[in-house]
C-alpha cells in the first residue's frame, strides 16, 4: 500500500505512533493494512523492525474508536516476560496517552489492573491471563483483538501449549457473551508477531484461525569473530576487555548460559583492572524483581558497563545501545542465538557479536548456529496441560463444579475424549478430585491443599502456571545492614559460607528457616567457588546433525575412529535420540556413552551390521524407559499427576519414532578420513 494512502487510513493512530518518524518501516507497510482489513496474521521480521506499532496502531483504529460509551477490555497483548511487559509500558505510555487510551498490567510481581474499572488495553502474560480467566471471566467477555508478541518463546513449549488453551476459553467467553446478548458478535482478531520461525504456518494454526502469513526480509547482518578461552580461567576474556577503549566500545551483554557461570565471570572481571572504567552488572532470575529493575535501569543509562547475564535479557528489554555482544559458550537453539545476538546495535544493519568458545565442541556448535537457520520439527502437545486447567477451570467455575462435555469442548481437536476421562479418573483416585451429582467432578482434599497453598511465598505447583520449578524449596538471601531481599535461592546454598552474588563476595552471618543474612565478605572469593565452565544445554538432533557438514564430512556419514579402548562411533543424533541409540545398541552390542553421549558412543569394535529397528520395538523401548526423558523433554510442572500410560505415551509423542527410525537408518557407517581424526576427537574434551 502506498505509505500516504496508509498515513490517511490511521487517521487517528499516525501521529501518536508514527509522526515522530514521518514514515513506516517495511514490517509496518506490509502488517498494517491486512489487520485494518480485519484479517488475522502472523508477522515475521526483524528484531527492532516496529513489530509492535504494526499490530496495535491498525488494532485502535479498528476497535478503540475516539468516542466510546464506557472504558472496557478491548485489547489483550500477550508477552512471554515480565520484563518485557514492563518494558513495552514505558514505551507506549506516550502515544496511548495522547490517544487517551488506558493501559494496564497483570503480572505475578505487579498489577494494575482493575476489574471495577477495566483499561482498554491490558498487557499480560499467559499465566495471568490464566488467573484472569479464571477469578473475571467475564471482563474477557469484551476483547476484540489479540497480540501474541515473542509467538516462537511460546510455540513447542509447555507454555505454548497452554496458551492455545486460554484461547479456547477465552473465545468460549466471547461465544457465551454473544449468545445471551452481552456481545454484538463472538469475533475476535489474532496478530502473531515474531522475529524467527521456522513453520510459521503450523505455528499460526496452533493458536488462532484463518491466519495470513507475512514474512518481512531483511535481518540483520550478524558480524561475528571468536576468542578461544580457558575452561578454568578467564585471562584472554580480560585481555579482550582491555581492548574495548581503542575500538571505540563501551557496552557490551555478556551471555552465560548458567547463573553460576555469569557470577564467576563477573566476579573475576570486577577483581580486574579494566581500562575503560566499565561499571560491572549481573542479571537472571534469581535475583529479585526490584533489584533486577535497578541492574536494568542502571546498566541502560551507564556510558560503560558491562553487563553478564543469562537468557534473561535474551527478549527485548531496553537497554539501551550495546556495542557489542558476548556470548560465552553457545545456547541451545539457533532462535535463542539469534535473540542474543540481536541485543546489540539495534539501530544499526549489523550487529557485532564475539563467539567466546571453551572448547573445540563449543567452537563448531557456533559456526553450525551462525551457518543454519531453525529447522526444528513441531512438538506434540503435553497433556499435563489438562490438570492444570483442570484446577484452573475448577476455580472458574461458579458451581465448583466440572463436567466432562465442557472439558471435551476446550480440549476438542487437541486431546480425545478417552484420554480427557482418564485424566480425570486418576485426578479423582489421587484425590485432587471426587464425584458431584451425575457426571460432575468437584475439588477434593489434595486440590483444597494446593489452593491453600497459593498464597505461600514459594509452591512447587501454581494453579495458573505449568511451568517446571526448582524441585526444592527457595530460601531469601537479604542484606543484613538494609534488611533488603536481594535475591531467592535453592536451599542448597545453605551449606556455604561465603556466597558470590553479582559478582561480589557475600559472608553468610545466620541462617534461619527462611532465609540467608548476609553481608560483604573481607578477602577475595575463593578459586574453588569460581565455575567457568557448566555443563551445556541439551544438544538438539538439528543442530547435531550439522556438526558433521562444519567439520568437512558428506551428509550422513557416521565417522569410525580408533582408540585405546575401541572404537569412538560419531553418530551426530544430539543427546536424545544419542540416548537411545545406546540402550538399543546395547541389547546386542557392549556399547558404553562418552562424554558427549549426543555425538559419540564407545564401541570394542564396529557398530551392528544393521541399524534397523521396528516402531513396536522403539516404542517398548520408551515406554519401559519413559522416565529417563521426562526431563529431557520438558513436560510441564504438573506431568506427574497424568495417568501412568498417559506420561509414557506423552514421551512416545514427544521423541518422534519414526524419526528417528529414519535417522537410524540413514547412518553411514565409515572409518574417518586420517586428517579428521585428531579434530573428531578433541570434539569429546
Amino acid at each position: 500500500m502506498n505509505p500516504r494512502i496508509l498515513q490517511r487510513n490511521l487517521a487517528r493512530t499516525w501521529g501518536a505512533f508514527f509522526g515522530r518518524y514521518g514514515n513506516f518501516t517495511s514490517a509496518q507497510l506490509a502488517g498494517i493494512p491486512p489487520l485494518l482489513d480485519g484479517e488475522n496474521i502472523l508477522l515475521c521480521a526483524a528484531t527492532a523492525s516496529g513489530k509492535t506499532e504494526a499490530a496495535l496502531a491498525p488494532l485502535i483504529e479498528r476497535h478503540l474508536p475516539p468516542l466510546r460509551p464506557t472504558s472496557r477490555l478491548t485489547l489483550l497483548y500477550l508477552l512471554p516476560t515480565r520484563a518485557l511487559i514492563n518494558d513495552l509500558q514505558y514505551r507506549l505510555a506516550a502515544p496511548l496517552d495522547v490517544l487517551r487510551i488506558s493501559c494496564a498490567m497483570k503480572t505475578r510481581d505487579f498489577d494494575t489492573f482493575d476489574p471495577k474499572y477495566p483499561a482498554d488495553l491490558l498487557l499480560t502474560t499467559p499465566e495471568s491471563l490464566d488467573s484472569l480467566l479464571t477469578t473475571h471471566a467475564k471482563i474477557l467477555s469484551t476483547v476484540r483483538a489479540v497480540v501474541i508478541d515473542e509467538i516462537h518463546i511460546f510455540d513447542g513449549t509447555v507454555r505454548g501449549d497452554q496458551l492455545r488453551v486460554l484461547l479456547n476459553r477465552l473465545r468460549q467467553v466471547r461465544a457465551h457473551a454473544f449468545k445471551v446478548g452481552d456481545a454484538d458478535d463472538e469475533l475476535v482478531q489474532y496478530a502473531g508477531l515474531s522475529a524467527t520461525l521456522a513453520q510459521p504456518e503450523a505455528t499460526a494454526a496452533h493458536y488462532f484461525p484463518d491466519a495470513s502469513i507475512i514474512q518481512v526480509p531483511g535481518s540483520r547482518v550478524i558480524n561475528a569473530e571468536y576468542l578461544a578461552l580457558g575452561d578454568d580461567s578467564p585471562a584472554s576474556l580480560m585481555g579482550y576487555l582491555r581492548l574495548f577503549q581503542q575500538r571505540g566500545w563501551h557496552k557490551a551483554l555478556v551471555f552465560c548460559n548458567t547463573r553460576a557461570e555469569v557470577e564467576s565471570y563477573a566476579a573475576a572481571v570486577r577483581a580486574a583492572d579494566l581500562s575503560f572504567g566499565a561499571a560491572i552488572y549481573v542479571h537472571y532470575s534469581n535475583l529479585s524483581r526490584e533489584l533486577r529493575g535497578e541492574i536494568e535501569q542502571g546498566f541502560s543509562h551507564a556510558e560503560a558497563a558491562l553487563c553478564f547475564a543469562t537468557s534473561t535479557l535474551e527478549l527485548g528489554i531496553d537497554i539501551g545501545d550495546i556495542d557489542v555482544v558476548l556470548l560465552i559458550g553457545p545456547p541451545g537453539s539457533h532462535a535463542s542465538f539469534i535473540q542474543r545476538a540481536g541485543r546489540g546495535g539495534r539501530r544499526k544493519q549489523e550487529t557485532q557479536v564475539v563467539c567466546i568458545y571453551r572448547t573445540p565442541l563449543e567452537r563448531v556448535l557456533f559456526e553450525v548456529l551462525l551457518k543454519t537457520s531453525d529447522t526444528a520439527s513441531l512438538a506434540a502437545f503435553r497433556p499435563s496441560v489438562v490438570v492444570q486447567q483442570i484446577f484452573s477451570l475448577l476455580k472458574q467455575s461458579p458451581t465448583g463444579a466440572l463436567r466432562l462435555r465442557s472439558l471435551a469442548d476446550l480440549f476438542d481437536g487437541i486431546l480425545s475424549l478417552a484420554d480427557l476421562e482418564a485424566i480425570l479418573g486418576e485426578l479423582q483416585a489421587s484425590g485432587y478430585l471426587t464425584l458431584g451429582r451425575m457426571g460432575e467432578w468437584r475439588a477434593g482434599d489434595e486440590l483444597h491443599q494446593l489452593v491453600d497453598l497459593q498464597s505461600a511465598e514459594y509452591t512447587s505447583l501454581s494453579l495458573y502456571s505449568n511451568i517446571q520449578s526448582s524441585d526444592t524449596a527457595q530460601i531469601k538471601i537479604l542484606d543484613q545492614n538494609t534488611q533488603r531481599v536481594v535475591a531467592n535461592v535453592d536451599r542448597q546454598w545453605l551449606d556455604r559460607e561465603v556466597l558470590t552474588l553479582e559478582g561480589r563476595p557475600l559472608s553468610v552471618e545466620w541462617v534461619d528457616d527462611d532465609a540467608l543474612w548476609v553481608l560483604p565478605h573481607r578477602g577475595s572469593i575463593p578459586a574453588t567457588k569460581l565455575r567457568y565452565l557448566s555443563a551445556r544445554p541439551v544438544l538438539r538432533y538439528e543442530i547435531a546433525q550439522q556438526i558433521p557438514l562444519q567439520i568437512g564430512l558428506a551428509a550422513g556419514v557416521t565417522p569410525l575412529v580408533a582408540c585405546g579402548e575401541g572404537r569412538l562411533w560419531f553418530h551426530w543424533l544430539g543427546d536424545v535420540y544419542g540416548q537411545a541409540l545406546l540402550d538399543l545398541v546395547r541389547y546386542t552390542t557392549p556399547a558404553e556413552k562418552t562424554v558427549q553421549i549426543g555425538l559419540c558412543l564407545l564401541l570394542p569394535d564396529n557398530p551392528p551390521a544393521s541399524l534397523v529397528w521396528t516402531p513396536q520395538q522403539v516404542t517398548r523401548y520408551l515406554h519401559d524407559h519413559y522416565r529417563r526423558y521426562e526431563k529431557l523433554l520438558a513436560f510441564g510442572a504438573y506431568h506427574h499427576l497424568l495417568p501412568l500410560d498417559l506420561r509414557r505415551r506423552s514421551v512416545i509423542e514427544q521423541f518422534d519414532v519414526p524419526r528417528f527410525i529414519q535417522a537410524a537408518a540413514n547412518l553411514r557407517v565409515e572409518n574417518a578420513p586420517e586428517i579428521l581424526t585428531e579434530e573428531l576427537q578433541s570434539l569429546l574434551r
